[in-house]
């Protein structure tokens, strides 16, 4: 017999306004342990949101979980399908000493109309908020700044690499050998650094919306979610 267990907990954010009617929120569990792959979605649960602090609950097999592997969960508040907030930290559940219970805190994406001028990348800097799906450790500032003509440096939360990316209207690739520092990584920043080097990889173009950005895989998966550095 499957044994049935539950994460839970709530969702709020910190600015003081109230929730736009049609919001939604979505609640995800991950194993986020594969060095070399996307996160795996365990389950999730959409809800129609009318107020924070919200309550949820996950429900999960038993058998799905491995005491050995890392598990996290993240939150994102939606409304006609774009994003108005989102969890920009990582919060483990359920193994290596993490419990069953997560209260969680999202933080505000502005939205801005996109433009022929949105896709300018030259002399930017922007934060990885979400990797594979799920939320990242803020580690060494994960992300990428960006100068001319397609030079960059980037971080998984760990090393710094640099390169030169080739940049087509709203397709971009990013080079094969990157330079880079061999620095120590945190436990569970290495383990993010190899996930986000392999998403970098498989990169194939971007969508921005004024200060939120979106890196696709070929087939359209979104691999990363960044905002804008003012």
């Amino acid at each position: 017999m499957v044994r049935a267990g539950t994460v839970d907990g709530s969702v709020t954010y910190l600015q003081r306004i109230a929730v736009p009617p049609g919001a939604r929120l979505l609640v995800e569990l991950r194993d986020v342990s594969l060095m070399d792959a996307p996160s795996k979605l365990l389950t999730a649960q959409d809800y129609d949101l009318s107020a924070v602090p919200f309550d949820y609950a996950l429900s999960f097999a038993d058998s799905d979980i491995v005491d050995s592997l890392s598990y996290a969960v993240s939150a994102r508040i939606t409304l006609d399908g774009k994003v108005l907030f989102i969890t920009d930290t990582a919060y483990p559940v359920l193994t290596r000493g993490a419990g069953h219970r997560v209260d969680m805190i999202v933080k505000p994406v502005p939205t801005a109309a996109s433009g022929p001028a949105d896709m300018q990348l030259d002399n930017t800097s922007w934060s990885l908020i979400e990797l594979n799906g799920a939320a990242v450790d803020r580690g060494r500032d994960p992300g990428f700044v960006f100068t001319t003509e397609g030079q960059f440096s980037a971080s998984g939360g760990c090393n710094r690499f640099m390169g030169q990316a080739q940049l087509n209207g709203n397709e971009i690739s990013f080079p094969d050998r990157l330079a880079g520092t061999m620095m120590a990584c945190a436990p569970g920043l290495d383990v993010q650094e190899n996930n986000f080097l392999a998403a970098l990889a498989a990169v194939k173009s971007i969508e921005r919306q004024g200060p939120l950005m979106q890196m696709r895989a070929a087939d359209g998966t979104v691999l990363m979610r960044l905002t804008l550095e003012k």
